[in-house]
């Protein structure tokens, strides 16, 4: 999309007399959950004056799309010129309503129009979280929160023994467990869901693209679907009946979330389910609590932070049993990083990482420098550190296993401490053989698992 920038000199000659030479605004909204909006939504997007900060905003114009469906949505506001007046600041918001709700809207100012600001606007939405999803669940069947449980055939094992946990405000967690297998296998899942009124569907968001279906019987079962979202056809045991009530598993996995300590207290909010746990101040929490202080920049100020991680039933501090986390290890913190483009994750290929922390020395970057970074196409890789360009390939097993194999490498030489960013490089790419995807943060690991490489995805997909 071409954005057409004004400067002042230019907006005072058209403001004369008749106001601005255009015929409108250009938006394109979208937001990065994978989630299919029921039929009837509304998407609209306005224009408003925004120029006093002690008053309320003016609408200059606005577009409303009824039954809007799914993202992108592309819409052009008429606008006036007269009405244009290049002293004042103009701003463009969007949202998505369904029966009167409020699904999703703008949480940033975008600015158009006046004060160097574009005649286009590219809108990325967020969720809102709302209470009223707990209103709506019953109608499809569901009644919330509540446990499911079932042993789903396997192709190379007994079974695959399923635990799921929802929540009404869209939370879930599942825990796996593939019986009677060559090796056990356990894994857990944290993420979110959404309904599928169409088909009267549950789809459970895993990660990026991932995701599992589940048919919601008129019974209040769940019976999986394909990989295609379609039924599958079979006398076979594929469903997970609801235990009438919540039975919380404890489950254990890598998590991505929002960290705030405050007055001895702690919180969590896991960015993929939006769910909120007191934190306990046991395992490697005091390296987690020791960072947040160092990196926050105010008090009570959340900060993203990647951690191995528990959540179990733990007595809570006014008393009763509490979810709670425990840090097993900490990882790394991510100063602004929000936990809205933590929620989900950035594919592997097409991506531009950039490239934070190469085994215990962070890479600040040199002015005048390129970043350092790595894009990792389908069959190959380049990275630089911000002088020589390094070329290769890479080979991937199952859904963590990754080698990246050597290449071709420009010769040039390097000033410090560029030289020794990229020895390093070359050196910890060698010794890789796994990778972790949390949101928009890739961990390269070594033999051990021990992570020797982060990554943050700058362009998500």
């Amino acid at each position: 999309m071409l954005f057409r920038r004004f400067g002042l000199a230019a907006i005072a000659a058209l403001v004369a007399g008749t106001g601005f030479a255009m015929d409108g605004v250009s938006v394109t909204a979208t937001y990065r959950e994978r989630i299919a909006m029921p039929p009837g939504t509304v998407f609209e997007a306005r224009l408003e004056d925004v120029s006093r900060a002690d008053a309320p905003s003016i609408l200059i114009g606005a577009v409303r799309i009824e039954d809007a469906g799914n993202p992108p949505y592309a819409v052009t506001i008429d606008v006036d010129p007269a009405a244009i007046d290049e002293r004042f600041t103009y701003a463009v918001r969007a949202s998505l309503t369904h029966e009167g709700r409020l699904l999703f809207t703008t949480d940033t100012h975008v600015p158009v129009l006046t004060r160097g600001a574009p005649d286009a606007a590219e809108i990325v939405m967020v969720r809102v979280a709302s209470s009223e999803a707990a209103a709506a669940a019953p109608l499809h069947g569901l009644d919330l929160p509540a446990s499911f449980t079932g042993d789903l055939p396997c192709a190379d094992c007994e079974a695959i023994r399923h635990h799921l946990d929802l929540w009404p405000d869209q939370g879930f967690h599942l825990r796996r467990v593939w019986i009677g297998g060559a090796a056990p296998l356990v894994r857990d899942h944290v993420g979110h869901w959404s309904l599928d009124p169409a088909r009267n569907a549950l789809v459970l968001w895993t990660g990026g693209d991932a995701r599992l279906e589940f048919a919601i019987t008129d019974a209040g079962a769940l019976r999986l679907l394909d990989q295609d979202g379609q039924p599958i056809v079979s006398d076979l045991p594929y469903e997970l009946t609801s235990l009438g009530r919540l039975d919380p598993i404890d489950i254990a996995l890598p998590m991505i979330g929002a960290f705030t300590h405050f007055a001895d207290a702690a919180s969590f909010v896991d960015c993929r389910s939006g769910r909120r746990f007191p934190v306990a101040m046991e395992g490697d929490y005091l390296a987690l609590e020791r960072a947040y202080m160092d990196a926050r920049a105010e008090p009570m100020a959340p900060v993203v932070a990647t951690i191995d991680g528990q959540v179990t039933i733990r007595e809570g501090m006014e008393g009763g049993p509490v979810q709670t986390v425990t840090v097993d290890r900490f990882d790394a913190l991510w100063p602004g990083l929000s936990c809205e483009r933590a929620r989900a994750d950035a594919s592997f290929d097409n991506t531009y990482w950039r490239i934070h922390w190469l085994d215990g020395t962070t890479l600040d970057g040199v002015p005048g420098t390129r970043e350092p970074h790595v894009v990792f196409r389908p069959d190959a890789y380049g990275a630089t550190v911000g002088c020589n360009r390094i070329n290769g390939g890479y080979e991937r097993t199952g859904e963590t296993g990754l080698r990246l194999l050597p290449g071709a490498m420009t010769r040039m030489a390097c000033p410090p401490p560029l030289d020794e960013w990229e020895r390093r490089l070359v050196e910890v790419f060698g010794r890789v053989t796994s990778l972790r995807i949390l949101g928009p943060t890739l961990a390269l690991l070594d033999d051990d698992g021990a992570v020797i490489a982060r990554l943050e995805a700058v362009y998500l997909p």
